[in-house]
């Protein structure tokens, strides 16, 4: 799997988001709907914040939200599911529906949680990983590697400022851990990472 982890807040995902609107042709999605709600595209950095509060990982488990790419250039369609629910669980709802597929990109944002930054993920299968679980067609792995190469050099090259163990950090989250804030996987993580400047 290919896979890049880092560390970044509100304007470092925004940063990050609008390069995906502007440079490549992913679409962003909700990874699952809201219960008993169809599933949401969203066409904007404004459209994601205002849903979600992005930079904001409220429960510190860095997937606030869960965001699905798919670009039309990888498979013909994204693949959205029905997922059946339990009502007596769920609130008395039935369904909810989620997107995926074997040349979808999982988009994970963390972000603040009190004064730790939670780590973001950009990540999506390889061929090989996919063929050795049985899938053979359907996927331009040539047009989902070249995106993924564009977007995770942007990332690590272009708007990092400072690098933890084999994670980029973002100008924006940097300026906070500069000043106290922890780097951490998660809030229940027990360990927290050291961040050097690159040069």
């Amino acid at each position: 799997m290919a896979q890049l982890d880092f560390f970044a807040i509100h304007r470092d995902h925004r940063h990050v988001i609008e390069f995906l609107y502007a440079e490549t042709d992913f679409h962003i999605f909700e990874m699952y709907s809201e219960f008993g709600q169809e599933l949401r595209e969203f066409k904007s950095f404004q459209e994601l914040d205002a849903a979600f509060n992005i930079g904001q990982d409220r429960h510190g488990n860095g997937y606030c939200p869960t965001l699905s790419l798919w670009s039309p250039s990888v498979m013909p369609s994204p693949k959205i599911s029905l997922v059946q629910l339990d009502p007596t669980r769920c609130h008395g709802f039935t369904f909810r529906y989620t997107v995926g597929g074997w040349g979808a990109v999982q988009f994970y944002l963390g972000g603040l949680q009190k004064l730790m930054i939670t780590k973001s993920h950009f990540g999506h299968w390889s061929e090989r990983g996919a063929r050795s679980r049985g899938h053979r067609s359907g996927v331009d792995w040539a047009a989902l590697a070249k995106l993924s190469n564009r977007v995770r050099y942007h990332i690590s090259k272009r708007l990092a400022v400072a690098e933890a163990p084999g994670r980029p950090v973002l100008a924006a989250a940097y300026k906070l851990y500069s000043v106290g804030h922890r780097l951490k996987e998660s809030a229940g993580h027990p360990m927290s990472y050291r961040a050097v400047a690159l040069s």
